[in-house]
């Protein structure tokens, strides 16, 4: 947990008044896919899936979440069992996209519903479409039904903010009419059911409305696939190339980017918008000089767009799907040629998978049927995300028009890294010790970061499919991340030992640490010691956290210094559990404290109760102490913390 308005460091602590809670560091996440790749096909049985999975969400509990072009909406965890929720028939319509909200139904629009529109463009009567609600244990119900003057072919749906649902209509509107098709439409629709037009498009400011998200301030973004002010001469649209817009939850529209074609900027019909972690939001739109290519570009709330990188298909083929990868990458899928046998095609001849950088690397991560009998897709559908393990599945249909899921997933085995890989969890530096807290730097750990569970005060050894071994020993595992694991050191004989971590995949190479009875280090903010009063008030300068008023320590203050490394305790402390708040366990040696030249009073040293190998060092600041900052070292048999700690001493 971070300190409140603490940035984001190497690592930090959290203290939460009145006792410390936990310890956690930060990280950057990468990308654990790479080239060496297996492509795992799971079919899912039982289920109408002839015309494949449309849409698929990975729910809060873990598993995925999908609906099939036949109506079925389904759960199937990560190992692939797969479960109906409610009959084929919970939808009464194709669905095309799926969310599960914080109330934990699942919410989606379909093609189906109950009232009749007809396509004016292509001469077409059919549903109009609806928002359908499942419940987690499988209950369907219509949340609302479209009649075209409300909107006609609802294509995207999210939850904001706010809790109530937004989303787009391709066509329909007020302006829908026996004559008319409308140019879509921006609606809310509240848990109750009750809709309301925040916009309808007009042409000239949009038309086909094709993707919608909330940004970071709070408005709604999204593109429209054609309309705007732009002249797509080539190819020929006269009714615009599309645009980026933006729109309160109060419905104020405003243009944020118009597409020019090849009159300006090269492009048109804008296919989807996201926003990743770093809070740029991208999008891809078609280039005007070669259909097939596909150009993904950012673009800021005032309208400056950035095109980072082309993608071309194979001869023949075509640009199908992009999404936001949970490491902070896009992925997408292109399609290759087909060798049409018959109505659903046999194979590609090409097509990759492909990640995208959020500064525009483009790098392909798998090509299909670059071997001998693959069973590649014959076409995909919008179903497509990264997964928690770090996979990425999406859909599509097979030989014989059998749908399903395709799971890519990383072969790369866990490596540690050889320099300064295995580290103290408080110093970064080298130099554990039992019962203490230490972090490994390496790659490909795990996908998606974890913390423990604490179960019965019992400390955990295994976590997110993370194990790690010191001296032999299993170390008990509090965090993992792609890059980083923290961890808890076993008791053993001191000396060069081996550490080893294991996941699913496989086991890292051996990396030798040096570990000592003590290893003393006072955990940081920044520069300066994580330091509490009495009443476990901050005891750090004004202005290290933002909008927090805090208060450094004094001449003449006694306040709690807290660390890791400082040893065995009197009593023994047990080992893998909590530390039992019925016994002080005290450092089994005295601590002394310098705060800069001076020795201070170290009125004790103890870990802190129902914590694990968290230490509190209680000293008083010398009275006569003149303002300023100071490096504070602690020194136990011998062993001193490092000089670079500073604490902030005021009056």
């Amino acid at each position: 947990m971070a300190s409140p308005g603490e940035p984001c460091r190497r690592r930090y602590v959290t203290i939460m008044l009145p006792m410390i809670r936990a310890l956690a560091f930060c990280f950057t996440a990468t990308a654990l896919l790479c080239p060496a790749q297996t492509l795992n096909l799971n079919t899912i049985g039982g289920l109408p899936l002839n015309s494949g999975v449309t849409a698929l969400i990975q729910g809060s509990d873990g598993n995925l979440y999908g609906a099939s072009f036949g109506g079925a909406v389904f759960r199937m965890t990560l190992a692939g069992v797969v479960t109906t929720l409610g009959s084929p028939n919970t939808i009464p319509g194709p669905p095309h996209s799926m969310i599960q909200a914080s109330n934990g139904n699942f919410y989606g629009t379909e093609l189906g519903g109950s009232a009749e529109c007809t396509n004016v463009s292509v001469n077409l009567t059919g549903y109009c479409g609806a928002i359908f609600q499942v419940t987690p244990s499988g209950v369907g119900s219509t949340v609302y039904d479209f009649h075209g003057a409300d909107g006609f072919n609802p294509v995207t749906l999210i939850e904001g903010a706010d809790g109530n649902l937004y989303g787009i209509t391709q066509v329909g509107g007020p302006s829908y009419s026996a004559t008319s098709n409308g140019s879509g439409t921006v609606f809310q629709l509240t848990p109750a059911g009750k809709l309301t037009i925040l916009h309808s498009f007009a042409t000239s400011d949009g038309a086909a409305p094709s993707s919608l998200i909330q940004g970071q301030d709070g408005n709604l973004y999204g593109t429209t696939a054609y309309g705007g002010s732009g002249n797509c001469s080539t190819p020929a649209s006269p009714s615009g190339c599309g645009t980026v817009f933006k729109i309160t939850t109060t419905g104020q529209l405003s243009t944020v980017y118009t597409f020019t074609g090849a009159a300006g900027d090269g492009l048109f019909d804008p296919l989807s918008l996201f926003q990743l972690s770093n809070g740029t939001i991208y999008g891809a739109a078609v280039q005007s000089n070669n259909e097939t290519t596909t150009v993904v570009f950012s673009v800021t709330p005032t309208g400056v767009l950035t095109q980072l990188a082309a993608i071309t298909p194979p001869s023949g083929g075509n640009f199908d799907l992009i999404a936001p990868g949970i490491d902070g990458n896009i992925y997408g899928i292109t399609e290759g040629e087909m060798e049409q046998t018959s109505d659903c095609g046999t194979q590609p001849v090409s097509g990759t998978v492909f990640k995208i950088t959020p500064a525009g690397q483009l790098t392909d991560l798998y090509t299909f049927c670059s071997q001998t009998g693959c069973a590649a897709p014959a076409s995909f559908y919008g179903a497509f995300l990264q997964a928690g393990n770090g996979n990425l599945y999406f859909s599509g249909t097979f030989g014989n028009c059998q749908g399903g899921l395709l799971e890519l997933a990383s072969t790369s085995p866990p490596a540690i890294s050889s320099t300064n890989g295995v580290v103290n969890g408080a110093s970064f530096q080298p130099g554990i010790s039992p019962g203490s807290w230490f972090a490994i730097y390496g790659t490909s750990f795990v996908a998606q970061t974890a913390s423990w569970t604490i179960v019965n005060d019992a400390l955990p050894i295994t976590l997110g499919g993370i194990s790690v071994s010191v001296g032999g020993q299993p170390a008990y595992v509090e965090y993992v991340s792609p890059t980083q694991i923290n961890a808890l050191a076993p008791s053993v004989p001191a000396g060069s030992v081996p550490v080893i971590v294991t996941n699913s995949i496989g086991t890292s190479q051996t990396v030798n640490a040096q570990l000592s009875a003590e290893a003393p280090a006072f955990f940081q903010w920044g520069d300066y010691a994580v330091a509490t009063h009495q009443d476990y008030s901050y005891a750090v300068k004004n202005g290290t956290f933002t909008g927090l008023t805090t208060v450094p320590a004094a001449p003449g203050d006694v306040i709690i210094l807290w660390g890791t490394g400082f040893g065995p305790t009197s009593p023994a402390v047990p080992a893998g559990i909590e530390t039992p708040s019925a016994t002080i366990y005290n450092t089994a040696t005295l601590v002394s404290v310098k705060v800069g030249s001076q020795n201070v009073t170290v009125y004790g040293a103890a870990l802190a109760p129902g914590f694990a190998g968290l230490y509190q060092v209680a000293i008083q600041i010398p009275a006569g102490l003149a303002n300023g900052d100071y490096p504070v070292v602690a020194a136990i048999n011998g062993v001193s913390s490092p000089a670079t700690t500073l604490i902030t001493i005021q009056q």
